[in-house]
């Protein structure tokens, strides 16, 4: 039913139905055998009315189904017209995404020839301003700075010599004129920012790590001078105790004199002969040596002092 000629084979089948129930017919009518037996013709008459009236019901519902196969063959001959339409469709579609895919792939080269080419700009002007003046610069905020020199240019912003001083001003606050020509990027900033802060803590932790090492080498230092200082007063103090001993052996020495003088003194008065007493110089050379003792022992004292504190 779903080819043009659904219709006619339809056609052909009804009329075939409709010659063979009036063959059958025919056949029961003149046929003794098919008349019943013991049935009167009038049931047989009845019978077969109603399988004509069976078939009669069978040929109209043929009929709907035959009116409604134009109906049928225009719906498959539209779906199938849709069908290929929704291919030739995919078909573009697909075509569309390739299309939309290398577009893409050549947009990302040109973005990344134009990123290279703004670089390579933004390098070659940001050097060149090395060494450039400027009789004034006024920034967003107000601030004016004059007779000033660029010093460097750097993805934060400019540095500056002028008039005052000094100066670092952040592209924010360079006019936008200076930003637009010098490129500014916001990403660069952040970077630069970053590994700046990164320099300060590597440089403050190696000087943090020199300082250490400074006073880690200047305690050493000084506690190498401190002992080498203990030991120079160790040995003056020992030094100043000979010497002390030295002198309390010369003391002896010259006490024993002293009584060896007085023995002759005394003899030579007991036989009447002239004897100059030699006990005073002794005497006044021992004073002089307890003296000399006396003050190396304050010596000793203040090594002492020294030496404990």
């Amino acid at each position: 039913m779903s080819s043009g000629r659904g219709p006619g084979v339809i056609g052909m089948v009804m009329a075939l139905v409709v010659l063979i129930g009036f063959g059958l017919l025919f056949m029961f009518a003149m046929d003794e055998g098919f008349q019943g037996g013991n049935q009167t013709i009038e049931s047989v008459i009845k019978q077969q009315a109603a399988e004509i009236q069976g078939y009669q019901y069978r040929i109209a519902e043929g009929g709907e189904k035959l009116a409604k196969s134009p109906a049928r063959l225009a719906a498959a001959r539209e779906l199938s017209g849709t069908k290929r339409q929704n291919h030739a469709l995919t078909e573009n579609i697909a075509a569309l995404n390739l299309s939309i895919q290398s577009g893409k792939q050549n947009m990302g080269s040109l973005t990344g020839i134009f990123a290279d080419y703004k670089d390579q700009y933004r390098t070659h002007v940001r050097s060149r301003a090395k060494g450039e003046t400027l009789p004034q610069l006024e920034t967003r905020s107000g601030a004016v700075y004059k007779t000033v020199n660029i010093r460097e240019v750097t993805p934060v912003g400019i540095q500056i010599r002028h008039d005052e001083g000094q100066k670092r001003i952040p592209f924010e606050e360079l006019p936008e004129a200076l930003v637009d020509y010098y490129q500014f990027d916001p990403e660069q900033k952040a970077l630069a920012l970053v590994a700046e802060s990164a320099s300060r803590h590597k440089h403050e932790a190696a000087a943090a790590v020199a300082n250490t090492a400074f006073d880690e080498a200047t305690a050493l230092q000084r506690e190498k001078e401190k002992a080498e200082r203990s030991e120079q007063l160790r040995i003056a103090i020992a030094a100043k105790q000979a010497q002390i001993s030295a002198l309390n052996a010369e003391i002896s020495g010259l006490e024993s004199d002293i009584d060896r003088a007085n023995a002759e003194a005394a003899a030579a008065r007991s036989a009447g002969r002239m004897h100059l007493n030699k006990s005073g110089n002794i005497n006044a050379n021992i004073r002089s040596k307890r003296g000399r003792i006396a003050t190396l022992q304050v010596e000793i004292s203040q090594l002492n002092f020294s030496l404990t504190n």
